[in-house]
Order: C-alpha cells, then structure tokens, then sequence
C-alpha cells in the first residue's frame, strides 16, 4: 500500500520525534568511527526523509518546530488555484495517513491473534450503518415498513438504516401501496 509521501509531490512536515531522531541519526553519520555506522544512519536518515516526501537536505533545511497548519479565513474568499491544491492535497495527506493508520493497526491485531471473522461483520455494520438486533428492537421488516409510511427517505438509505436487501424493500414498498 502506498504511504502518504509516496505520492508525488505530497510533502509532511517532520514531528518534534521524528526531527529528534532524525538529528541524531546526522550526527551517528557524522561523528561514528565505525564506516558501517555511518552508512546505516545516513541511511535510516534518508528513508525517514522520504516518508515525509523529502530528500536529505529538504529534511536538514526544514526548520524545526510545529508544522504551520493550513488555517482557513474568517470570512469567506475566493481561493486561488494554487491555495485550493494545497487545501486539498493537505486534506487528502491526512485522510490517505488516517487511513494506512487504521489498517495498520487492524493488521497488527489480527496478527496478535484477533478473529479476522469477528472484525468483518463489525466493520460492515459500522461502514453500513447497519442497525444491531436485540431483544428490545423491532425487526428490519416492520422498520423499515415505518420508514417506508412515514417519512421520504430514498430507498437506499432505508437499506443503509434497516440492513435488509434492497430488493426486500421495494417488495414491501409495493405490498404496501397493494393493501392502501
């Protein structure tokens, strides 16, 4: 899978870790008597730095400190292209890293011993919105047959809403104008 900076041009800033131990490994570099050591830290160096979509001097120029974060106007303008791409790329940055994070983490769990068959109905219920059954709740039918008498909601929101098949709620959409 593709990291954030692997895309062309897509540039993250440094955190206070990273920068730390992105120094130390210049000075491993610089200062070990060792030839091997020196070349395995200018190597981690470089392979931080093009995590971040940088090279090895970008990472050296770029000054330490918070990262300026792209702040939005106090009253509506209109954004020049150039200011919109970086909006944009920024916000695609953060979602692409939330995202590789989140599998991340669900590997690592599975590889810990976690049930891959329990994650995936969970995970599609929750990316579906699909509702839990329990002993209290109505069932999808007659949920969906309310939905259906009382409000306008598009049939695939009904689907989203109750977890039934959209073919079963067109079918009781009809029965239901049948019976009026």
């Amino acid at each position: 899978m593709a990291s954030v900076v692997d895309m062309p041009g897509t540039r993250t800033p440094l955190s206070a870790e990273e920068r730390a131990r992105f120094n130390a490994l210049l000075k491993v570099a610089a200062e070990s008597p060792y030839p091997g050591e020196r070349a395995n830290a200018l190597d981690a160096a470089r392979r931080l730095a093009k995590r971040h979509g940088m090279s090895l001097q970008e990472a050296a120029r770029e000054p330490p400190g918070p990262a300026r974060p792209v702040q939005m106007p106090q009253r509506p303008r209109r954004y020049t292209a150039r200011e919109m791409a970086e909006i944009i790329a920024f916000s695609e940055a953060r979602l692409r890293a939330d995202k590789e994070r989140y599998e991340r983490a669900l590997r690592e769990a599975q590889d810990r011993g976690l049930d891959g068959d329990a994650i995936k109905p969970e995970v599609r219920s929750a990316s579906t919105g699909a509702q839990k059954s329990s002993q209290r709740s109505r069932s999808p039918q007659s949920f969906a047959k309310v939905l259906l008498s009382e409000t306008t909601l598009p049939l695939r929101e009904i689907v989203s809403l109750t977890g039934l098949d959209i073919y079963r709620v067109v079918g009781l959409k009809l029965k239901m104008r049948s019976a009026a």
